[in-house]
């Protein structure tokens, strides 16, 4: 079963809130209805309830307000801080004491933690891997495949499964560690890339593991096993792939695999489960929702993929699935000590390319794709010192020609706005501290298309130190040969 929030018994309860709050208007502005990039064209800061902006406008560090809003999603047991973090979370938190905050954004606050799926590490086993294969990987990578391969490993023993697909295996981190570890095991290692797949080759030749214990398909995963696929190409696709697999098999039961499936993989390999009678066990970890497709006509098997979320009309902005991937309780506290230091430049580019966009839109200057799809430029050395230098290096890469905003005015708009900054850094940060609620909803759907399709022994497990790879929730399921498909 999934371990809910502390304050829930009922899977049914929790999925109507989750959903209702998702559906509320605030949160639909601070998740995309008002695009931080647009919030001064659209007014985002008088658009939150007067009481907070009040409040925040009398604290004179935004960064304390962002440090409060940040810390007040936390779950506590993520979190073993040193001497030194102690003293300064104490400190960070007697500069903003809880008890002053407006009692409505305390109770939203609270509400967003209380509706967050935990994210503390479930204890497990662990396997200390050798130097031959931590030699190519970075710290977060060593965390993770020390982690997943001990658990994919006891559940192979325990369900008596020799063969292990690793649906997007990338470079081979995984899929390679568990065929060196376990001879016995044999892996099939799928990838769209052939970069990709060739490193992993060269990593398994490097250690001496023959290819009938590791092979590599090249292959673009898409729908499932073939009767739930949006179009007849990637049906037809993904019931080839379904019969190389399972030729692959040759009548052995399977456990699919994915460390950190991108976007939508992690619902393709959810469907591979629940139609190829072969695979009888699964374990994945999602990542990357920027590039979750949202249900429509023209992809009828989107997001959200439960009938349940569905029937309550369950749906997350681009934005909202952006903010899915951050994890500001991660972010590095800033430095409050002493006196108060002036505006970052990451404060101050936001700030920037809010006034850039509102520029834009007060002189009817079209560019192309949304606020949030521009083009992206990389911002050099002087481009910080003022709006002016900024915006002349946009409009430049925007492809605008410069004449058309003169100096004058974006000395106007600067002046205008100098005070913003704090404003639109709290706003930037209210939308991404998001980013727990987005992942228990993408997660709860995960989870309900599991149990709706014959999946036995659904849970969602935070495999991971939450410190370390954010991206923790690991979905697993079972199912008996009787309710293969």
């Amino acid at each position: 079963m999934i371990t809910l929030p502390g304050s829930y018994s009922n899977i049914d309860t929790y999925a109507e809130d989750l959903s209702r709050f998702i559906d509320s208007p605030l949160f639909r502005q601070i998740t995309g209805d008002i695009h931080v990039n647009d919030a001064l064209i659209y007014n985002a800061w008088e658009a939150l309830p007067a009481e907070w902006t009040a409040w925040w406008s009398s604290i004179p560090d935004h960064r304390l307000v962002q440090q409060d809003l940040v810390d007040s999603i936390e779950e506590l047991s993520t979190i073993s801080p040193t001497k030194n973090e102690t003293n300064n979370n104490n400190e960070n938190r007697r500069a903003l004491n809880p008890s002053d905050r407006p009692e409505s954004l305390t109770t939203w606050l609270r509400t967003m933690q209380s509706l967050s799926l935990p994210r503390s590490q479930r204890p497990g086993p662990t396997i200390d891997l050798p130097p031959v294969l931590t030699g190519r990987m970075k710290t977060k990578k060593i965390a993770e495949v020390s982690t997943a391969a001990a658990y994919i490993h006891h559940v192979c023993e325990t369900k008596n499964i020799t063969h292990i697909i690793d649906m997007g295996s990338g470079q081979g981190y995984l899929c390679v560690s568990l065929a060196y570890l376990f001879p016995h095991l044999r892996i099939l290692a799928i990838d769209g890339s052939e970069t990709q797949l060739a490193a992993s080759r060269a990593a398994a030749a490097s250690l001496g593991v023959p290819e009938q214990r590791i092979q590599h398909l090249r292959r673009f995963i898409e729908g499932g096993g073939g009767r739930s696929s949006s179009s007849s190409s990637s049906a037809s696709a993904a019931s080839s792939l379904t019969e190389e697999m399972a030729a692959w098999a040759a009548g052995e039961k399977c456990m699919l695999v994915g460390l950190h499936a991108c976007g939508n993989l992690s619902e393709h390999m959810l469907r591979f489960f629940v139609e190829a009678p072969f695979i009888t066990c699964l374990g994945t970890v999602g990542c990357c929702y920027n590039h979750i497709v949202p249900r429509s006509a023209a992809c009828p098997d989107g997001f959200p993929i439960s009938e349940k979320m569905r029937g309550q009309g369950v749906q997350l902005s681009a934005t909202a699935l952006m903010t899915g991937c951050q994890a500001p309780n991660n972010w590095e506290r800033a430095d409050l000590s002493g006196e108060k230091e002036s505006s970052s430049d990451y404060s101050k580019r936001r700030l920037y390319r809010a006034v850039l966009e509102k520029i834009l839109f007060d002189k009817g200057i079209e560019v192309g794709g949304t606020a949030d799809k521009r083009p992206v430029w990389g911002v050099r050395k002087g481009d910080m010192d003022s709006l002016a230098s900024f915006t002349r290096r946009a409009v430049s890469c925007l492809g605008i020609d410069g004449v058309r905003i003169t100096d004058e005015e974006l000395a106007a708009y600067e002046d205008r706005y100098r005070g913003h900054s704090g404003r639109i850094a709290i706003l930037w940060t209210l939308s991404v501290m998001c980013c727990k609620i987005v992942e228990s909803v993408i997660a709860l759907d995960r989870y309900l298309f599991l149990t709706e399709n014959g999946g036995e022994e659904v849970e969602v497990l935070p495999i991971f130190d939450y410190r370390i790879s954010p991206r923790n929730l690991m979905l697993i399921a079972c199912k008996n040969n009787k309710s293969n498909r």
